[in-house]
């Protein structure tokens, strides 16, 4: 199970902010998302036939992600997402290749069935889980460090004098 740590702990409506923005994020994309109490979610992707836009995220099939901290450690999101339509139909081809490719010389065989992994499987689910943590990021990001732009420093009024006379009477 995958996890990014949080600063701080969040209070009951960070929380709910959190898994409520990421819940928003996959139904903008389609998926069926459900909670589970009061701080977790599970989800499933669409079919890309059925998704309302294309995307990386559609290699992924299903998921679930929680906040939680354990045993005095911080807080965390955790999520796990499954890749099982992927990973079959890599399997599915890679039957295909080796049933195809059984009388050709075995390095030809075995970089087949490599590049088919790498190209199939490897490539989308670094890309999908990359853009999933992406989500968490933002969602996490913005509830829990409530600045979204940097402070000011004062000026005017309560800004001391040039001449280090703050403060005193004359």
């Amino acid at each position: 199970m995958r996890a990014l740590t949080l600063r701080t702990e969040p209070s009951v409506r960070q929380t709910n902010a959190i898994l409520t923005r990421i819940e928003r994020e996959l139904g903008d994309r389609g998926a069926l998302v459900e909670r589970t109490g009061p701080a977790g979610l599970r989800f499933t992707m669409p079919r890309p036939w059925t998704a309302p836009r294309l995307g990386v995220l559609l290699a992924i099939t299903s998921g679930r992600t929680t906040l939680s901290a354990g045993a005095g450690e911080r807080w965390k999101v955790r999520y796990e997402l499954s890749f099982a339509v992927l990973r079959g139909i890599a399997i599915v081809l890679s039957l295909v290749i080796v049933a195809l490719g059984w009388r050709w010389p075995r390095t030809t065989l075995v970089n087949a069935l490599v590049g088919l992994w790498l190209g199939l499987y490897g490539v989308p689910y670094l890309l999908a889980g990359r853009q999933f943590r992406r989500i968490i990021e933002a969602a996490a990001r913005e509830v829990v460090e409530r600045r979204r732009g940097s402070r000011e420093t004062p000026t005017g009024p309560t800004a001391l004098p040039d001449d280090g006379s703050a403060g005193t009477a004359q």
